[in-house]
């Protein structure tokens, strides 16, 4: 079993979460995520701090069900977007929306982790901490075709940027899904 947060940062950042069955050998990423044991979505709006602020809620949500339910903390997986400026692109705010949310929410995470682990009494036990996946948009392109959207049953109806997000998902199954082959 795998637990995967996956995130589309902007103005307004998709989240999308899982637990999929990645050891499946000959399984499909869409067939696996289709038949993930619990899911969620959801689309953030807001200013950057409170979105960084509310991600770093979520994660730390989905991350303690996760260990507490049934996983070790290195089966959980944070996948974010990794956005990039292409050439002609107007630089600025709103192009830079995504770049900064995702750093953001990364200097968070760490300092809550330095934070947790100054006031611990043996901080070589402190919690563990997640590195980030990122993520090329182009890449979880390929996943975000209407059908196979539906087959995989995350195609959510006027949520655009969930929608992004579970592609990052299914992108993110089928890579380790492709380190399962025979």
């Amino acid at each position: 079993m795998r637990g995967i947060l996956a995130i589309d940062p902007g103005e307004h950042t998709g989240v999308a979460w899982a637990v999929v069955d990645e050891q499946t050998r000959g399984q499909m990423a869409i067939t696996a995520v289709k038949e993930r044991l619990t899911d969620g979505s959801v689309t953030i709006s807001g200013p950057e701090a409170k979105q960084i602020r509310d991600l770093y809620k979520l994660w730390v949500v989905f991350k303690r069900r996760c260990v507490t339910q049934f996983m070790e903390p290195d089966w959980i997986d944070l996948v974010v977007e990794d956005f990039v400026l292409f050439p002609g692109e107007k630089p600025g705010k709103r192009t830079t929306v995504a770049e900064r949310i995702s750093w953001g929410l990364e200097g968070y995470r760490m300092a809550m982790y330095d934070r947790h682990r100054a006031q611990h009494s043996n901080p070589s036990q402190v919690k563990h901490y997640t590195d980030i996946v990122w993520q090329k948009s182009g890449a979880a392109n390929r996943f975000t075709k209407r059908s196979l959207l539906e087959e995989a049953n995350c195609w959510i109806v006027g949520r655009e940027h969930e929608r992004s997000a579970w592609a990052h998902v299914i992108l993110r199954t089928n890579v380790l899904l492709d380190r399962r082959l025979p």
